[in-house]
């Protein structure tokens, strides 16, 4: 079976995400050093990170429409939120911390511009 762009995506992230769970359950000390190696280069894993979400979107677009790839970002975003929410004052510490200064718009400007067009860009396709 040939698989499209996109479907070798999900079975990448598919994979990765049940080696993840399993090895939390089995050794999160060992997921936690690995995910600390990542970050040790942080703005590399931010490149590689952006580079894939680009290639990822292009071949969307291909396949759906802005309002259904939304429509995915939306799913996940909820699915994060119930993680979110059952450490919720841990959450509000980190989101006050993030948000103290203006530390976080000039870090995260690109992340932030992104997010505004591609919800502009839905809203301009729903109307």
């Amino acid at each position: 079976m040939a698989f499209t762009v996109t479907e070798w995506f999900v079975l990448v992230f598919s994979v990765l995400a049940i080696v993840k769970l399993v090895t939390i359950s089995f050794n999160p000390k060992g997921w936690l050093n690995l995910v600390g190696g990542l970050y040790r280069n942080s703005m590399l894993l931010f490149l590689v990170e952006l580079v894939l979400a680009a290639i990822l979107f292009y071949y969307l677009l291909q396949e759906i429409t802005i309002v259904q790839i939304l429509a995915g970002i939306v799913l996940g975003a909820l699915l994060t939120g119930m993680t979110f929410a059952l450490y919720a004052k841990e959450t509000l510490d980190w989101g006050k911390k993030l948000l103290k200064g203006r530390t976080l718009l000039n870090r995260a400007w690109l992340p932030i511009l992104i997010w505004l067009v591609l919800s502009i860009w839905a809203l301009s396709a729903l109307f």
